[in-house]
């Protein structure tokens, strides 16, 4: 211990006694930390027991199980079946010739749809050449895709909503023109709903022409795809 005289005041350094109290003061502040936790503890816990005393309402419950999902059909029908269906087989053809076909289009589905045609395409075939078409100036003959059939062919398409085959009143043209200049498709949006069923009349025309000694022997096909689609 040091002793220091000043002024008749006795100052002294007393480590030992700071320390004691140091002490005391750090469990002091842990004994109060410790209480506030206690009665958080208590709050909540009295809190937890009031919510659950409080929301213990009547309750009902009822369920919704077994709930099924079937899709629906689009089927489309040519002529009364799903096979490629040949129209046309048409020999000796010559000008004035006028053959005509009519597709029943159906839809047998249970989902309603619109009919457009795709996939047109004319295909000649030159064959041979007689003197005549020699003589009209056919240069193509040794050219077996050059024959000149579609030139000389009308084409019609139409839908012949009343069904006797002949374009009237109420009835649509598809295309009517030279064979050789149909388009390859034509978005129709014909609707066809289902359990019903609309005619596509298909006309071939061979009118006198300057030119139908180019087209002795050689043959053209026609060929088609219809297509229904479901309606949105």
């Amino acid at each position: 211990m040091v002793t220091v005289w000043a002024d008749k005041f006795e100052v002294k350094n007393l480590p030992s006694e700071v320390d004691a109290w140091k002490d005391k003061v750090k469990l002091w502040r842990e004994e109060s930390m410790l209480r506030i936790l206690k009665s958080l503890l208590v709050i909540t816990a009295v809190a937890t027991i009031a919510t659950g005393a409080t929301s213990a309402y009547f309750s009902d419950t009822e369920t919704s199980n077994g709930n099924t999902f079937t899709s629906g059909t689009l089927d489309l029908n040519v002529d009364g079946g799903n096979t490629n269906v040949v129209k046309f087989n048409v020999a000796n053809m010559k000008p004035g010739a006028q053959p005509r076909g009519s597709y029943t289009i159906a839809n047998v589905g249970s989902i309603n749809g619109y009919l457009d045609i795709k996939n047109i395409v004319i295909t000649d075939t030159e064959n041979t050449c007689t003197e005549p078409e020699i003589s009209a100036g056919d240069t193509t003959c040794t050219d077996p895709g050059a024959g000149e059939l579609s030139h000389v062919l009308g084409l019609t398409l139409f839908v012949d909503r009343n069904g006797d085959g002949w374009y009237s009143t109420g009835d649509s043209y598809i295309y009517n023109g030279m064979a050789n200049a149909v388009a390859g498709s034509y978005d129709l949006n014909e609707p066809i709903n289902a359990g019903s069923s609309t005619k596509i009349v298909a006309i071939l025309n061979w009118w006198n022409t300057p030119n139908d000694n180019l087209a002795q022997s050689d043959s053209m096909q026609l060929d088609m795809t219809f297509e229904l689609s479901q309606q949105v």
